[in-house]
């Protein structure tokens, strides 16, 4: 292909098993040589021609250096540009932080805005850093398991209260959700504010998915819901989901009360200098070409399909598997429980080859998380695996054996 076209949304990564040895490969396709690579949350789709082109200007103009305050000046201009046409959400230039990416955003959220040894709200099941990340700065985890009912994931408020009742400081917020796919109502983040803003508490806002609505429910940025909402929010957002860029290195904080953007100016120096340049150059081609845009829809209309594509498969041939649609992100949260595999993400890449998360990572054993940001024909070679591997459980159980990958 030649360097000067980004690949096409349509155009896939290397086959399964095989490493290029003339380029680079993603870290998707390339951790588990001889499975299809469904697991880590990066797609398979190349990236929009503006942010391919933005890339070459900084590499023709040989700018590899430090950022400087002209670019940085530019991306926030980007971000408040992009908040206020996405989701009708004013957010002041002022406001904004610059971090190399979401975990390191909630990271200096957990050391600089939080008491010291306090205790932090996860629900889960949860992205694996946001439960582990806690530790390193020396606050516990308090998991609250969201309930499962007939129309899918919902946050156990009760259970929230629980902890703030306790003296918890911060809940975690994850919407959209990953991996579950869900996109939090209205109501349903409304209640969650009054209750964090009875007890006094913190919201960290992790919205790095929003652009990738699937469903005719529209993502809602946490910290518009009310002004308690915003006085105790840190929201995090980045390109790098969206536009498949997660690489470059350049996420935000957004911090809605003005005493916390004041106070993050003590720190700000030191976590902008890890945000890489191309990173800066990249987010503004995505939030403000219209090519960009396009190309996201292009993407989110793939989505939609494969998300279709997936629920039609496990409808029609897993019947002991329960899922609920994504209504955002590029993520299947599928449970495993009724055909048992203590290991599933290990069997089903051992023995069908198809590498996908396991649910232990998210704090629920017993499920899977299944990339669908792959081109379709490769998909559905991942779907027939799915099956596959239900099949060889399904006849385990029969004849009376446990059924487990090789070691």
């Amino acid at each position: 292909m030649n360097s000067d076209h980004p690949l096409s949304i349509e155009e896939a990564i290397p086959p399964p098993g095989i490493r290029s040895r003339v380029g680079p490969t993603s870290l998707l396709a390339a951790k588990y040589p001889g499975a299809i690579g469904a697991w880590v949350a990066e797609m398979s789709y190349g990236v929009a021609r503006p942010i391919h082109d933005a890339l070459k200007r900084e590499m023709g103009a040989e700018t590899l250096g430090y950022n400087d305050p002209v670019s940085i000046g530019l991306a926030r201009e980007s971000v408040v540009r992009w908040m206020k046409n996405g989701y009708d959400w004013s957010v002041p230039e002022n406001s904004i932080g610059f971090v190399s990416d979401v975990v390191t955003g909630y990271g200096a959220v957990l050391h600089h805005f939080l008491p010291a040894g306090s205790e932090v709200i996860v629900p889960t099941p949860a992205y694996a850093p946001l439960l582990t990340v806690p530790s390193l700065f020396g606050h516990r985890v308090v998991q609250v398991p969201s309930r499962t009912g007939d129309t899918g994931h919902h946050m156990d408020l009760e259970g929230i209260e629980r902890a703030l009742e306790r003296g918890a400081r911060l809940v975690v917020l994850c919407n959209p959700n990953n991996p579950t796919g869900r996109v939090f109502t209205a109501e349903e983040l409304g209640r969650l504010a009054r209750l964090v803003d009875r007890h006094g508490a913190r919201v960290f806002s992790d919205e790095v998915h929003a652009p990738l609505t699937l469903a005719p429910v529209p993502h809602i940025p946490y910290a518009t819901i009310s002004a308690a909402a915003a006085s105790h929010t840190i929201t995090a957002t980045s390109a790098s989901k969206g536009w498949n860029i997660s690489g470059l290195k350049c996420a935000q904080l957004i911090f809605s009360a003005p005493e916390d953007a004041e106070h993050w100016q003590q720190v700000a120096d030191f976590f902008v200098r890890s945000v890489s340049r191309l990173g800066v150059a990249a987010l503004c081609a995505a939030y403000d070409h219209p090519e960009s845009h396009a190309w996201l829809a292009s993407v989110r209309a793939r989505l939609v399909r494969n998300n279709a594509l997936v629920a039609d498969t496990v409808a029609r041939h897993l019947p002991d598997v329960r899922h609920f649609p994504a209504e955002a992100t590029y993520l299947a949260w599928l449970d495993w429980r009724g055909l048992g595999p203590d290991e599933p993400a290990a069997f089903f890449r051992d023995r069908v080859g198809l590498a996908m998360s396991d649910g232990s990572e998210f704090a629920a054993p017993g499920h899977l998380r299944l990339n669908f940001a792959l081109p379709e024909d490769l998909l559905r070679t991942a779907l027939s695996a799915l099956v596959r591997g239900a099949d060889i459980l399904r006849s385990g159980r029969q004849h009376g054996k446990a059924v487990t990958h090789h070691a």
